[in-house]
């Protein structure tokens, strides 16, 4: 199968084109008129650009003809030279007003999605991952370069400062399920943070912070979570070191590469069938064998391995494993009732 073609193929095909008729013609009367090397040169380019200078030499009649090929040839080129230009400028701003509306078509359906600020090496690796798990991803850039590469590796990308509510609205934050700003400076990720808070109250902001100040200053300014991937990092580094087995297992089961264990965080909501009953009785017959590590109550800490008579409430978070189908019953059990 054929590849796809360059863009510029036509004008790098049309200059070729041009300078083969310069040097045909420079050689044409060199051999026709017996002149010198510069002085050909000179009257093929007056007879090219149809300028009409002075001629060198009174041409023979083979010299005339000659000429008058050349002066058609060059007028071919010249004009293929200017409809492949034309072309290009012409097919490369539809394209990008394509793009343009296939992206608002796109910002328009999606919901339920997750909004990265800032499209480097950071921003890239968690598009990836969460794109990976299955949760849609629109990427919010500044720099027009690094844009340019999010929408090539298949992303919905906003360009604009994801400090500007206009550009957040335009990337769906009413609809999205949670932000990260994973921008390189810590001030933008605050404005950012402030802004997306602002816009709303309700969604779950991820901070990228570079230093231990900018850690508390995005928790103030409204970040769920404030992380710094060097921190992260270094931790998960001598983890490896320490208890690579352990890691390695993580590893397997967080990116659900074991299709028969996942971890599942599974909130209980107000009015659904578990609330008011404990641990014990709701995992019965295809639950029974659902693990649930830890329990998460609001405004308590966690609770590891809670007790089987421990009674179940609403607002409550659940961190189980167990299968895909197990964690998806569990899942329906604990929704509120329609």
């Amino acid at each position: 199968m054929r590849g796809r073609r360059s863009p510029y193929w036509h004008i790098r095909t049309a200059l070729l084109i041009f300078l083969g008729i310069i040097m045909i013609g420079t050689i044409g009367y060199m051999i026709i008129e017996r002149i010198g090397f510069w002085d050909s040169l000179y009257m093929t380019v007056i007879t090219v650009s149809t300028v009409g200078y002075r001629e060198v030499v009174l041409p023979s009649r083979a010299g005339e003809i000659f000429t008058m090929l050349l002066i058609i040839s060059g007028l071919a080129t010249v004009v293929y030279v200017t409809t492949s230009v034309v072309e290009l400028l012409l097919e490369g701003r539809i394209l990008e007003m394509m793009g343009r509306r296939r992206i608002l078509r796109e910002l328009q359906d999606i919901s339920g999605h997750c909004i990265i600020c800032g499209y480097g090496r950071v921003g890239k690796q968690i598009a990836t991952e969460c794109q990976a798990r299955g949760t849609s991803v629109v990427i919010i850039e500044k720099e027009k370069a690094e844009a340019e590469k999010s929408i090539n590796d298949g992303f919905i990308t906003v360009t604009g400062d994801a400090a500007e509510e206009t550009v957040l609205m335009k990337a769906g934050l009413e609809r999205a399920s949670g932000l990260v700003t994973a921008v390189s400076s810590d001030a933008d990720n605050l404005f950012v943070t402030m802004t997306a808070r602002m816009i709303r109250p309700d969604v779950f902001i991820v901070g990228r912070c570079n230093s231990e100040d900018t850690e508390s200053k995005l928790y103030r300014a409204g970040a769920d979570r404030a992380i710094s991937p060097h921190n992260v990092g270094g931790r998960r580094m001598a983890a490896l070191v320490l208890k690579p087995l352990v890691c390695d297992f993580l590893d397997v089961v967080t990116h659900g590469e074991l299709v028969e264990l996942t971890l599942e965080d599974i909130h209980v909501e107000p009015g659904s069938a578990v609330v008011g009953r404990s641990i014990r009785d709701v995992l019965v017959d295809e639950l029974r064998s659902v693990g649930i590590l830890g329990m998460k109550r609001p405004k308590r800490d966690f609770v590891i391995n809670p007790r089987g008579d421990t009674v179940l409430d609403s607002g409550d978070i659940l961190i189980v494993q167990g299968s895909a189908e197990q964690i998806s019953a569990l899942k329906n059990v604990t929704r509120a009732k329609r």
